[in-house]
């Protein structure tokens, strides 16, 4: 049976498509965001989280770490990122929940089990199923066995993409999904890279592809201070998504909660600060000047 690495499933979920929702995040994402608000789903490989602010500093993580990678920080236990291997025995033993494991490898029946439980609610609701990640067509056959389950037994299905998609993977996904959400992070190419480690070519050919598609898509744009918040980037996604007669934008302003992550990961966090009212209006009456009818998600 197929499998794949969840690195969490969100249910009674209403920010992840129409009605209420059951949300699959799956592990693992070729794209690295400067603002990405959930590192611990850009790697594909299980990984250790330590909180220090959670610590009661018992010491059962230092006593059965296989690596000595736990190191004692005044009454706190931190670790030695440098020799941990991420392999969560301390994890296991922390009553406290300092020490957590992202990333569990679950086979499509696994998913379908905790899906199932809130099946009335989709049909009441006019909800469904939704796969994020990370980036969910990563996950190849593990996303499509996913979507036809869900399908056979009667759920809406919705892909949450950033599009960077090999063609006939996007087409499967296509086939299958009854709704996209599409991120669009820069519509210029060496921004992109700049911003998320890649070039958009191949994410707007995918995006091409969805708007020609029948699958209903909403575009997304996660708006960050200065770096894709511009009249010409704007002005440029507006160009593109009149090209089929497109206007509704979901924007996502910039937040910070995902900084605690980075730290318990050992990253640093990226250098991010949320908007001031007057200078959310002003970006936002940028869209409407191009024609763009948007939504706050």
């Amino acid at each position: 049976m197929q499998s794949g690495t969840v690195y969490n499933i969100q249910r009674m979920s209403t920010q992840d498509g129409p009605g209420m929702r059951t949300t699959v995040f799956l592990k693992g994402c070729p794209l690295h965001c400067l603002w990405c608000s959930n590192p611990e789903s850009q790697s594909f490989q299980q990984q250790l989280l330590v909180f220090d602010n959670l610590c009661r500093g018992c010491g059962k993580c230092m006593e059965v770490c296989p690596h000595g990678a736990v190191i004692k920080n005044g009454e706190l236990y931190g670790r030695d990122i440098s020799i941990c291997h991420d392999c969560g025995v301390c994890a296991t033993a922390c009553p406290a929940k300092a020490r957590i494991m992202s990333g569990t490898s679950m086979t499509v029946e696994e998913v379908m089990q905790v899906v199932r439980k809130d099946s009335l609610f989709y049909g009441n609701s006019g909800g469904g199923v939704t796969f994020g990640g990370g980036e969910p067509t990563s996950a190849g056959e593990f996303l499509i066995a996913l979507l036809h389950a869900c399908r056979q037994e009667g759920y809406h299905t919705c892909v949450d993409t950033c599009g960077h998609c090999a063609p006939e993977q996007f087409k499967k996904v296509l086939d299958l999904a009854e709704l996209l959400l599409f991120d669009c992070k820069h519509m210029n190419p060496e921004q992109h890279r700049r911003l998320t480690g890649q070039d958009n070519g191949l994410i707007i050919a995918n995006l091409r592809e969805a708007m020609r598609a029948s699958v209903p898509v909403r575009i997304r744009v996660p708006l960050m201070p200065g770096l894709n918040d511009s009249d010409d980037n704007i002005a440029a996604m507006a160009a593109l998504l009149h090209e089929f007669d497109r206007r509704d934008v979901d924007v996502l302003p910039c937040h910070a909660f995902g900084k605690s992550k980075y730290a318990a990961l050992g990253h640093h966090a990226p250098d991010l600060a949320a908007y001031e009212p007057n200078a959310l209006k002003e970006v936002l009456d940028r869209f409407r000047r191009h024609d763009l009818n948007i939504t706050i998600v």
